[in-house]
C-alpha cells in the first residue's frame, strides 16, 4: 500500500510517499521520496524557498525557487514533481492507494480521521476563520491533489484537534458569557498529530505501553510552539486554545496575551487585519529581536551579546517554563516524563536545559552531555532522576500515513 502525505503548514510544505505492508512493521518507515519547500530567511527578513527533494533516504535535488510562489502552486509543484519521479519509484506497484493530508482544525466535527467527501470540505472550509494561516492551505492541498490523481483516491483528513477531544469542559471552557460556547468558542488545541506520535513513541521508550496511568508534559516546539498533559495517551490540559495563536511565545507569533492590549491597539487603529498580521507574523521571536525568528540565529546571536536577542530568548523560555508548571499541575502531580520534539525541541540543547531548570525540586535532571549530542528517541535524564526527559523525533508525516492505513486496509 502507497501512502501519500501531504503536510502543509504556514511556513513550510513537505509531501512523503510511504510503501506500506498490509502488516505495519514494529518501527516508523522513512519515506520512500520526500519533498519539501520551506520559507527560509537565512541572516535577513527576506524571505526566500528552498526545496529539498529526497528519494530513498538520498538528498537528489536541493534548490531555491521563487520567492513570490503561492501556496497552491507549491502544493502542484511538489506533487507534480512526484508523477514525473513515481514510475522510477514504485517500480513494482506505481499507484497510489491514498492521501493522507494534515488539516490543523476540525472543530468539534472530527474525532478521528475521516476520508474526505463535499461534506469534510465545507467544514475545513467554515473552520478556516479559527485557522485562517492553516486551514485554507490545508484545503488547497485536498483540492490540488484531487486535480492531479484525479476522484478514485481515497483523500484522508487527518486533524490536529481531535486529539484534544478528550479535554474535559473546565479544561475546553473559557470564562466568558456562557453563550460563547453557542458560538464555538472554546478551547481546541492544536499539534494533535504530533502529540499523538510523541506519546506513543514516548510509552514505548519508556517501556509503558498502553499504562493508562503513564503521565506525560510533551513540548512540541518548532514554528508555532505548544506543550500538551496527557494521562494514558490521552489529552488532559493543553496551551493552544481556540486558534493556534494561543499559549506560549512562539517563532513569530505572540502566544496567549493580556485581551487589554487588543482592546488598546484596537482604539488606537481599528484595522483588524493589521493587528492579525501583527500578532501572526511579526510577535514572537521575531517580533523581539528584530532577526527572523529562528532559534538557530537566535541563540548564538544571543549568548554574542545581542540584547534583543537575548530578551526574545529569555521571553520564549519564561513563557515555556511556565507552560510546563501549569501542565504539571493539570496532571495533578509529577509527571512520569517531560518530552521534547519538533525543530527546537529536538536540536536545542540549551532550549532544553533552561526550560528544566525550575524543576529540579520535582525530580527532573538533564545530563549535560547527552543533553548536548541531541539524541533523537532517547532518554537524556541522569540515571538518578525520578522524572524523565526525552528527545523524540517529529513523525507526523508517518502518524498521518498510519492514520490512513487504519483506514483503509
Amino acid at each position: 500500500m502507497n501512502v501519500l502525505v501531504l503536510n502543509s503548514g504556514s511556513g513550510s510544505h513537505k509531501c512523503s510517499l510511504f510503501c506500506m505492508g498490509d502488516v505495519l512493521p514494529a518501527k516508523p518507515l522513512e519515506p520512500t521520496w520526500k519533498a519539501v519547500i520551506m520559507a527560509t530567511a537565512p541572516g535577513n527578513t527576506a524571505q526566500e524557498l528552498s526545496l529539498t527533494i529526497e528519494c530513498q533516504g538520498r538528498k537528489t535535488e536541493r534548490k531555491t525557487l521563487p520567492s513570490n510562489l503561492s501556496s497552491t502552486k507549491r502544493v502542484e509543484y511538489l506533487l507534480k514533481r512526484l508523477e514525473e519521479d513515481k514510475s522510477s519509484i514504485l517500480k513494482d506497484s506505481p499507484q497510489i492507494d491514498a492521501i493522507g493530508h494534515r488539516v490543523v482544525h476540525g472543530g468539534t466535527d472530527f474525532d478521528k480521521a475521516v476520508v474526505v467527501d463535499a461534506h469534510v470540505e465545507s467544514v475545513i472550509q467554515r473552520l478556516a476563520v479559527f485557522a485562517p494561516l492553516h486551514n485554507p492551505v490545508n484545503l488547497e492541498g485536498i483540492q490540488v491533489a484531487q486535480e492531479i490523481f484525479g476522484f478514485k483516491i481515497p483523500q484522508i483528513a487527518v486533524f490536529d484537534t481531535s486529539f484534544h477531544r478528550t479535554l474535559s469542559g473546565a479544561a475546553s471552557t473559557y470564562p466568558g458569557p456562557y453563550e460563547w460556547l453557542g458560538k464555538g468558542i472554546r478551547r481546541y488545541g492544536f499539534h494533535g498529530t504530533s502529540f499523538r506520535w510523541a506519546s506513543g513513541q514516548a510509552a514505548r521508550l519508556l517501556k509503558r505501553e498502553n499504562d493508562p496511568d503513564l503521565r506525560l508534559i510533551i513540548c512540541h516546539l518548532g514554528g508555532g510552539c505548544s506543550l500538551d498533559a496527557t494521562v494514558g495517551g490521552k489529552s488532559l490540559d493543553t496551551t493552544m486554545g481556540f486558534t493556534p495563536m494561543d499559549g506560549i511565545a512562539m517563532c513569530t507569533r505572540s502566544g496567549a496575551l493580556d485581551p487589554g492590549i487588543l482592546l488598546f491597539l484596537m482604539r488606537e487603529n481599528p484595522d483588524v487585519d493589521k493587528l492579525e498580521e501583527t500578532l501572526e507574523r511579526g510577535s514572537g521571536l521575531q517580533g523581539l529581536s528584530g532577526l527572523p525568528g529562528d532559534t538557530r540565529i537566535l541563540v548564538p546571536d544571543a549568548s554574542k551579546g545581542n540584547k534583543r536577542a537575548k530578551l526574545a530568548m529569555d521571553v520564549f523560555i519564561h513563557r515555556l517554563q511556565a507552560g510546563i508548571g501549569q501542565m504539571t499541575a493539570s496532571l495533578n502531580g509529577r509527571p512520569d516524563a517531560i518530552v521534547f520534539t519538533d525543530a527546537i525541541g529536538e536540536d536545542e540543547p540549551a532550549v532544553r536545559m533552561r526550560a528544566c531548570e525550575p524543576f529540579k525540586f520535582i525530580g527532573v535532571e538533564v545530563d549535560p552531555e547527552k543533553n548536548a549530542a541531541s539524541p533523537l528517541d532517547s532518554d537524556i535524564s541522569l540515571p538518578r532522576a525520578p522524572v524523565r526527559v526525552l528527545i523524540v523525533k517529529s513523525r507526523e508525516d508517518w502518524q498521518i500515513a498510519l492514520e490512513c492505513h487504519a483506514l483503509c486496509v
